[in-house]
């Protein structure tokens, strides 16, 4: 009959926001220190943290990796994964 096919999942949700910061036509990236994706190239962005919005995260989460202030981010998009 096969096997069973078997998922692993989290005991709740992630969610995880990236800022993507556009100036004279380029895009801010930054090499990553941390897995996943350790040493690729990736917008500034991390977990959204009890009690934030997604726009205080990405605040917060590109100020702590690039040291730039970010004011009234637009929501773009949203993905599931």
């Amino acid at each position: 009959m096969g096997h069973a096919l078997r998922r692993l999942y989290p005991e709740h949700p992630f969610v995880g926001v990236g800022g993507v910061i556009v100036r004279d036509g380029m895009i801010l990236l930054g090499k990553r220190r941390n897995e996943p994706g350790k040493g690729k190239w990736s917008i500034p962005g991390g977990l959204v943290e009890l009690g934030e919005s997604v726009e205080q995260t990405v605040i917060r989460e590109v100020k702590e990796e690039t040291g730039l202030d970010v004011e009234k981010p637009d929501h773009i998009d949203v993905v599931d994964k």
